[in-house]
């Protein structure tokens, strides 16, 4: 699973995620259960750093427009589709959450349409209808663009699945960095509580003990003016939160 600088540090990077909690049956088959609707509800670093449990896992939301997986059911499938396409190597390849299967993942440079189920065991994923679970340490900068052959085995084949299209748009993030808000203050009116939380739950994963973390809030709050019941509901709020392990 995923700890909170994992999934912090995909959000850095400008990816669209949503935590998944993850089960196992009695024969190791893996049940995934999204805990935001990851289609309309955009995850940022304030619910990563107050709300994400150890146990979560990091899906990749796909938009349609920057990611293609291949999701083999199996290793079978996955040797079975390899001998008929070599170039399927070239994608950043993956163990998928169950241990069972494989990702592999390639730029969409194409606009592939998302098909589930476009031959036995395999699914394209390419839509912000779905998503695919992916392993912290998986290197998406590495992608590569889609080799002629598996473009034309998905044209050839887009036909036999199910087709799903594209209907999520994303939305803003924070509207400051978080570290800037101590020599900048906690940005713009409207914003400056929720801006304020997200530094204080930061400070908390960087180890500052409480008193110091009030310290930085106070010194960041010279450019805000909001008020010390305001400061204080949000830091003893939040660190209730912290040592009680959430």
């Amino acid at each position: 699973m995923a700890t909170k600088t994992e999934a912090i540090r995909w959000l850095n990077e400008g990816y669209d995620i949503t935590p998944i909690q993850v089960s196992y049956d009695e024969t190791g088959h893996a049940t995934k259960k999204p805990i935001l609707s990851y289609a309309s509800d955009k995850l940022d670093k304030l619910w990563v750093l107050s709300n994400w449990k150890r146990h979560y896992a990091i899906a990749l939301v796909m938009s349609g427009s920057d990611y293609v997986c291949f999701d083999f059911d199996d290793m079978h499938e996955y040797t079975s589709f390899q001998v008929r396409f070599p170039t399927i190597e070239d994608g950043v390849i993956e163990k998928s959450v169950s241990g069972r299967g494989v990702h592999v993942f390639f730029k969409n440079n194409h606009n592939l349409t998302q098909v589930i189920g476009i031959e036995k065991g395999l699914d394209i994923k390419a839509s912000k209808n779905n998503y695919a679970v992916v392993d912290s340490d998986t290197d998406l900068s590495e992608c590569v663009d889609l080799s002629d052959e598996l473009l034309e085995f998905y044209n050839e084949n887009k036909a036999n699945g199910q087709k799903l299209n594209n209907s999520f748009e994303g939305r803003s993030s924070l509207t400051i960095p978080e570290l800037a808000m101590i020599t900048e203050g906690f940005g713009e009116e409207g914003t400056r509580n929720r801006n304020m939380s997200v530094l204080v739950w930061t400070l908390m994963t960087m180890g500052f003990p409480k008193l110091a973390i009030y310290s930085v809030i106070d010194l960041a709050n010279q450019y805000s003016g909001l008020t010390q019941s305001e400061i204080e509901k949000t830091i003893e709020g939040s660190w209730r939160k912290w040592t009680n392990g959430n």
